[in-house]
């Protein structure tokens, strides 16, 4: 079992243990399945408002993001890119939850705990991880209701203004405690993962560790979350660091022969993989991601070329496989990132249940499925009756 610091200081594993094949290949299983539910939900959208295909491939490739200025998407493309996004956050937070049980099962000092029991764990549990946040926003929209049913009331003439005078106090209360929610749910979605894969809890255990963590350590529930955020960005940054300049040296080797045509070939593959920053994006996001596209070495992601140069069937083909190698490369180097922080979120609720309850996460017994599983006796299968015993018995 792993001893910790329980302190800030145990939040800084989280690159270490993050950076694990097993873990990165988890949660880059995660990220393709639910970016290619993303992709089919969000063409189906533009389709439903009457876009091409060709004309969302040449401006998105395979993420498209619409924008809220678009005044021609209709509403019910709205919907299918709602469920898109749903859909993203779903696979993530089980995906999550399985990491978090891996990093959990190896600060309890197994390391050799298989993904495959991971993910198994993280689907039986889905239900918590999954229906916490749904509560808090069902509540939350109960409050919106009796606002609602409070504006109502106020728009009767003469006695409505009176009416909200005197309650205005209770509104301000209940919008408070909306701002509140909002926060719980917030920290729901970050460190629900990470609570259920310690605990096996249900959704309203999950839902009290979360409530707890808010209201008893919210200092060093913000500082640990920032830190995470911290390690995560920097873990990914310094693996698509390490891609690059391996992309490098494989492209100088490789080059030494093909010459123009490997340039040929990498330009072609350069446009089938595209990561556009949507228009309504703040300007110094823009900037931020071409800075770090060009550290990577690769510019030419944020604005690949418009059209592919037909350079023959085999060219095509190489190009093909070289792009999906890119987005191959690009899932890995966010699953990296993802990694560490599902695995921080894990020690930060460790920290944190020891802080406020003086609990050790690591030192819970097993599932109690697993403690009450009846184990096979053979000294009492001897005793049990025989098949056509009893119906003999009642003959006699």
């Amino acid at each position: 079992m792993t001893k910790l610091h329980w302190s800030y200081k145990d939040v800084f594993r989280a690159m270490r243990l993050g950076f694990s094949a097993k873990k990165v290949w988890m949660m880059s299983l995660g990220l393709l399945f639910g970016f290619a539910g993303y992709a089919i939900l969000t063409y189906v959208a533009y389709a439903a408002a009457g876009t091409d295909f060709l004309t969302v491939w040449q401006t998105f490739r395979l993420l498209p993001f619409p924008s809220p200025l678009d005044y021609g998407f209709p509403w019910y493309s709205w919907v299918i890119f709602a469920a898109a996004v749903a859909w993203v956050l779903c696979v993530l937070l089980i995906t999550g939850t399985a990491v978090s049980k891996v990093a959990y099962e190896q600060l309890r000092g197994d390391e050799f705990y298989e993904a495959k029991e991971a993910f198994r764990f993280a689907f039986k549990n889905s239900s918590a991880v999954l229906t916490s946040p749904l509560l808090i926003l069902a509540f939350v929209a109960l409050i919106v209701v009796f606002g609602l049913i409070f504006s109502l009331l106020g728009a009767i003439p003469a006695a409505g203004e009176i009416f909200v005078g005197l309650l205005a106090i209770l509104g301000f209360i209940a919008s408070l405690f909306i701002v509140y929610l909002l926060v719980v749910f917030a920290y729901s979605l970050l460190l629900g993962p990470g609570v259920v894969g310690a605990t096996h809890s249900d959704t309203f255990d999950t839902l009290f560790e979360v409530f707890s963590c808010v209201n008893e350590q919210p200092a060093r529930l913000v500082w640990y979350t920032a830190t995470t955020v911290c390690l995560a960005k920097a873990g990914s940054f310094l693996l698509g660091l390490a891609a690059s300049a391996a992309g490098r040296i494989g492209y100088a080797l490789t080059g030494t022969f093909m010459g123009d045509k490997l340039t040929d070939v990498m330009g072609n593959a350069a446009y089938y993989f595209k990561l556009a920053v949507p228009d309504w994006c703040p300007l110094w996001f823009q900037r931020v991601f071409l800075w770090e596209m060009n550290q990577y070495g690769f510019p030419q992601i944020y604005l690949p070329g418009d059209y592919n140069m037909a350079l023959g069937w085999s060219h095509d083909a190489a190009s093909m496989l070289l792009g999906v190698l890119l987005y191959v490369i690009a899932i890995m180097v966010v699953g990296y990132g993802l990694s560490v922080w599902f695995t921080g979120m894990t020690l930060n609720f460790a920290v944190l249940a020891y802080k406020k309850d003086e609990k050790n996460v690591l030192e819970l017994p097993e599932d109690e499925e697993e403690l009450i599983e009846p184990v096979p006796n053979p000294e009492l299968k001897d005793l049990e009756p025989k098949p056509g015993t009893e119906q003999s018995a009642k003959k006699d």
